[in-house]
């Protein structure tokens, strides 16, 4: 048994190493090697337990530092062996879906901003925060796509769109590190959820089916903040630290009425049983569609205030 766990062990420490790497090597695969990157030792971590993973952990550490270096290690032990550490322990202890949530949000947001802070501090640079010329490379790229297709864009316009971008990157950091922390914990816990349909011995919280999501009505309290401290901003143009707690608020909060709204597109295409595949496809279709996605949201605030689910009267209910 003990040489089973080894043999499991070295080949989910492998596996990160492997998407570590992929990440490094090939630019397009970086949003989603670094989207799951504590998958393999949250799952290792779910089968063998803490201890099991520790040395594992260890292993890929060093590994990664004689092949790449110390930079590219510190990165590795942060995203991905310490916060799948964490996050298999989490689940492991949590009693539900939501307490597996809130604590993994939680983690994930403290690995990332220590992250931030001993890069920031080594080496005076935040390594989420895109650099201008990444930025204008992006958008260079992106004009000459619209070029080929006949649409001119000038030099200056150019530049403009990259210092907006980094301006917008540079102020929502704080929301963009929560959401994309809520973004890796789902990734795990659906990964978790997936493996634990094949093998027995992992065991994932619940959560409540998709469709009967709710937030609570205090999260108006939140909106309401965030609204005041949007007031405070125009009155005081000059002092941008209200004009930035507000837009991040409101970001998150957007993403939580985002998933509100689509909770309850999701019970009324569950309750005419739309099929599974065109549930999912208009999911990401919503989500990622920003007139959707907008509107979505609003109907997401009404329906937390309102129960639209209780509401509105379904046809053969």
């Amino acid at each position: 048994m003990k040489g089973k766990v080894i043999l499991e062990c070295f080949s989910w420490t492998a596996a990160s190493v492997l998407m570590f790497a992929a990440g490094i090597q090939l630019a397009f695969l970086s949003p989603l090697t670094v989207l799951a990157a504590p998958v393999p030792f949250l799952l290792f971590t779910c089968r063998a337990g803490i201890k099991a993973a520790l040395p594992g952990a260890l292993l890929g550490t060093f590994v990664v530092f004689f092949a790449m270096g110390e930079v590219a290690a510190f990165m590795y032990v942060c995203e991905f062996a310490v916060l799948g550490l964490v996050t298999g322990f989490l689940m492991l202890r949590a009693k539900s879906g939501a307490d597996y949530f809130l604590s993994a949000v939680a983690a994930s947001v403290a690995v990332k901003l220590f992250l931030i802070g001993v890069f920031h501090y080594a080496a005076g640079f935040n390594p989420f925060m895109i650099s201008p010329e990444a930025a204008e490379s992006f958008v260079s790229s992106l004009s000459g796509t619209l070029s080929q297709g006949g649409v001119a864009v000038s030099p200056e316009s150019l530049r403009g769109y990259a210092a907006d971008m980094v301006a917008t990157v540079s102020i929502l950091m704080p929301s963009m590190i929560i959401l994309f922390a809520a973004c890796d914990t789902a990734a795990g816990y659906v990964a978790a959820r997936l493996y634990a349909r094949r093998d027995g011995s992992v065991s994932v919280p619940e959560l409540p089916p998709f469709s009967s999501w709710r937030f609570p009505k205090n999260i108006f309290w939140a909106l309401l903040a965030a609204l005041v401290l949007d007031m405070l901003s125009k009155a005081m143009p000059d002092d941008q630290l209200y004009k930035m707690l507000s837009l991040n608020m409101m970001e998150v909060l957007r993403g939580v009425f985002l998933i509100e709204g689509l909770s309850l597109a999701w019970y009324f295409m569950t309750a005419y049983r739309v099929n599974g595949a065109v549930k999912c496809v208009a999911a990401c279709f919503g989500l990622f569609f920003a007139p959707v996605s907008y509107v979505l949201s609003m109907v997401g605030v009404f329906d937390i205030w309102y129960d639209l689910r209780r509401r509105i009267k379904l046809r053969g209910k």
